[in-house]
């Protein structure tokens, strides 16, 4: 049996209570980064003080006010998973791609590919560099999203396929404002081109500031809901971000986007 810590009145607190107590404490401030900045934050809360309600109606005896609030706790759990469901794919996949880059990682450290990578060197990012230098230079907007694990089908519609290889004059003459597929996303899974002027999930963070587009916002939507990172060309001043799990980095210097193409691409 636990050995008691100290007295509450009545209640015995031990060590495992103590550790239950950190648990939860946790548990609740992940929920919270996880839901911070969109609507759901408020719907939660909305539900968190509907049951405090009812246990507050329940003790003071007042019947009916608590048998009506006990009918919609009952299908609370069932209507959480419908309304949440967005940010539970979320973190359900964010959770099984940090496992399965993990594995990876292991894996090519064991195999010794990054060091053959290293060496080969991948053409397809000084083509991508070199474009988004253009682009930013001629204030051409431009959105290119780099699918990891996740299937972009499941989110991205439209636009046109594609099968090609990356390269600088492709990239360049997508987003040309005279071609008729620079209105969208480019998407590129498995170093390839495999659609062009996609249409993206905008998102309604409310953590974005008021002067990003529907651009920024389309790239900070798809990567809420898919693992993916977005690169971002502004029309209106030239500046390159980058989007990853639903943040956004504006204004990144070419040093950043070498580093972040290594990386991601």
């Amino acid at each position: 049996m636990p050995t008691v810590l100290f007295s509450i009145g009545f209640l015995e607190i031990d060590i495992w209570d103590l550790f239950d107590i950190f648990i939860v404490g946790v548990l609740l401030y992940q929920l919270y980064r996880l839901l911070r900045g969109s609507i759901a934050l408020n719907i939660f809360v909305g539900m968190m003080l509907l049951f405090l309600s009812y246990q507050a109606f329940k003790a003071l005896g007042m019947d009916l006010l608590s048998s009506i609030l006990f009918q919609f706790i009952n299908i609370g759990f069932v209507s959480l998973i419908i309304i949440f469901q967005p940010e539970v794919r979320r973190f359900l996949l964010l959770l099984g791609t940090n496992t399965l880059k993990q594995r990876d990682s292991a894996w090519s450290r064991l195999l010794g590919r990054e060091v053959a990578d290293a060496e080969g060197g991948v053409p397809e990012q000084e083509d991508v560099r070199r474009a988004f230098l253009r682009m930013a230079g001629s204030r051409t907007g431009a959105l290119l999203v780099c699918a990891q694990d996740a299937d972009p089908e499941t989110i991205i519609s439209g636009g046109t396929p594609l099968n090609a290889d990356i390269s600088y004059g492709l990239v360049v003459s997508i987003f040309h404002k005279e071609s008729p597929l620079h209105d969208g996303a480019v998407v590129i899974q498995n170093r390839r081109i495999t659609r062009a002027s996609a249409i993206l999930p905008v998102s309604e963070s409310m953590d974005l500031p008021k002067s990003v587009g529907l651009r920024h916002r389309a790239a900070v939507g798809v990567t809420e809901k898919i693992d993916a990172v977005c690169f971002i060309v502004s029309e209106e001043n030239g500046k390159i971000s980058f989007a990853k799990e639903g943040n956004l980095e504006r204004g990144i210097t070419e040093e950043r986007l070498v580093e972040l193409l290594g990386e991601y691409l």
